[in-house]
């Protein structure tokens, strides 16, 4: 009796080096598909990886989520490792030389405004003053840290966007 190998729990995309293509989409989502074909075609694409939609499935079935948390927090330690490897010194959670991510969902069929994009994870109080002296721009760094906040309360955590805009707007006068 033949034993099939386990299903991957993350896909990588870098220029040239792809796990997926376009072909995939209800496995890596349309998103994730779309960018595994551009860099299987050579298009430049920055690192990065795509949990399968199988995670989701087997995450909203389970009566224990355990084992489903375990698997996706596996995946993102590999695939946030994989960037890393890409070359460009870049690390996750470093000061002097923050990697973020751009966080996307990507179900299998074109779903707009179920869930939207959190940018500039990586960034904590520490690591914005890496790319505020990366960049020697402290305002563009402090800006990228606010998306940050709002984003992840808005979409994560579910907090009305008033609760943050209306301390930013108060600020800025």
């Amino acid at each position: 009796m033949a034993t099939s190998d386990p299903p991957k729990l993350w896909y990588k995309f870098a220029p040239r080096l792809s796990d997926g293509n376009m072909s995939m989409k209800a496995l890596l989502g349309g998103k994730g598909a779309n960018l595994a074909e551009m860099c299987r075609l050579g298009i430049p694409v920055p690192p990065g990886f795509t949990l399968p939609t199988t995670l989701c499935t087997r995450y909203s079935s389970a009566s224990d989520t355990t084992s489903v948390v375990a698997d996706v927090e596996l995946a993102v330690r590999e695939g946030v490792k994989f960037v890393e490897e890409q070359g460009k010194g870049a690390r996750f959670g470093a000061k002097e030389e923050p990697l973020l991510f751009s966080i996307r969902s990507g179900a299998r069929a074109s779903m707009p405004g179920m869930m939207d994009t959190v940018l500039n994870c990586g960034l904590n109080g520490e690591t914005v003053k890496g790319l505020a002296e990366k960049t020697g721009d402290e305002r563009f760094a402090m800006d990228c840290y606010r998306r940050f906040i709002q984003m992840y309360s808005d979409v994560v955590k579910g907090l009305p966007k008033a609760e943050l805009d209306e301390p930013l707007e108060h600020a800025k006068k």
